[in-house]
């Protein structure tokens, strides 16, 4: 499979792939038999394709190679193939058991072989989704750590966003083609992340619809293309957890966010913590059991985004401090305090000690820069 293909051979594996009936695996016989020329299999006699792959095989290959290659979508669109014997072809998706022949990619192809994470949940997260991740992706970002996930609804899609904001890298993986984001209401966050030099790849050609059948597939590049895979927010029954085993399948760490027990969203990443996963109440979590350089403690400049962080902060910077006195000390009642402190250690600005809590850097004044 390291064979260098020609841009002849490019275009016949193109040309069969934007056939319905051809799979990856019907790709893969093809490379195989013809591994000396794979275009030979343009003009071959139809009774040696009926030998070699059978009547319908034969049928569909035939009809296939009587059809034209659509260049004009792959200029419209800018759309780039990497297969998979190119340097670009990513290596870690190159390990796992099924990886895809052909990515059809639009965008910074670099990206393919960058330190990545995959952050997947619910479409119908909550609250506490938008808080986990506005505390994770910046620190995630500032690691130079390149976002993957489905840009679909709900958490997929705030991870792309986040990580926009936050002047990071991401990675749209779709089950369509590349010319057409789906969930069309958000083609604008995909058009967002090509202007923001991210990219938005797929196995399927161009003008392939959204079937459901494909999306468990999209989800195993997902899963191959990254060192790790996070879910924030995950019911029982979530896609979600099938992205995280395919990353267990392929010996990639597991990371989930514990939740409320009471909570429907949170059964699937409690289940999942359960069964092994690490569990994230801090970004650390994540450096340290992928050997992620962060950013050094002392180096850390913290910056309270509310009047209840800056309360919080004050008291801390004069030393380590237990959870009731923190609550004394700003007048908030307990259980809005655990809250607090559970986003902050998650955040990194903060963490647990002997003594209680502790800040993790400095922390920025008004009018500092």
């Amino acid at each position: 499979m390291a064979k260098i293909l020609s841009e002849k051979e490019k275009d016949t594996l193109l040309l069969l792939d934007q056939s319905e009936n051809i799979g990856a695996k019907t790709l893969k016989k093809i490379i195989h038999h013809y591994k000396n020329d794979v275009s030979r299999v343009l003009s071959d006699a139809p009774k040696n394709l009926t030998k070699f792959f059978g009547a319908s095989g034969a049928e569909i290959i035939l009809a296939a190679r009587s059809q034209e290659l659509d260049k004009k979508i792959f200029r419209d669109f800018k759309i780039k193939t990497v297969f998979w014997a190119d340097k670009e072809y990513p290596k870690l998706l190159s390990e796992i058991y099924d990886p895809p022949m052909i990515l059809y990619c639009r965008g910074n192809v670099k990206l393919l072989n960058t330190i990545s994470l995959a952050i997947v949940g619910s479409r119908k997260h909550t609250y506490y989704s938008r808080g986990v991740l506005e505390k994770i992706i910046p620190s995630l970002v500032q690691a130079k750590v390149t976002i993957v996930s489905g840009l679909a609804l709900g958490v997929d899609g705030l991870a792309h966003y986040l990580t926009l904001e936050n002047a990071g890298c991401t990675i749209g993986v779709l089950g369509c083609g590349v010319e057409a984001v789906y969930p069309t209401s958000n083609r604008s966050l995909g058009e967002r992340i090509l202007k923001n030099d991210g990219l938005v790849i797929s196995e399927f050609p161009p003008g392939t619809p959204p079937f459901k059948q494909n999306f468990p597939l999209r989800n195993r590049i997902i899963a191959g293309l990254s060192v790790g895979t996070l879910v924030v927010e995950a019911r029982h029954d979530s896609g979600s957890l099938i992205t995280a085993g395919l990353a267990n399948e392929y010996g990639r760490e597991v990371f989930a966010v514990p939740g409320n027990i009471d909570s429907f969203a949170s059964e699937g990443t409690n289940g999942l913590i359960k069964q092994g996963a690490i569990m994230v109440t801090d970004v650390v979590d994540i450096f340290q059991s992928l050997n992620i350089e962060s950013e050094r403690v002392e180096d850390l400049i913290i910056e309270a985004e509310n009047q209840e962080e800056k309360l919080i902060f004050s008291l801390l910077e004069k030393g380590p401090a237990a959870i009731d006195k923190i609550a004394k000390s700003t007048n908030l009642d307990i259980v809005t305090i655990n809250s607090l402190m559970s986003m902050l250690e998650i955040s990194g600005k903060v963490e647990k000690s002997d003594k209680g809590f502790k800040l993790r850097g400095k922390i920025k004044n008004k009018g500092e820069k």
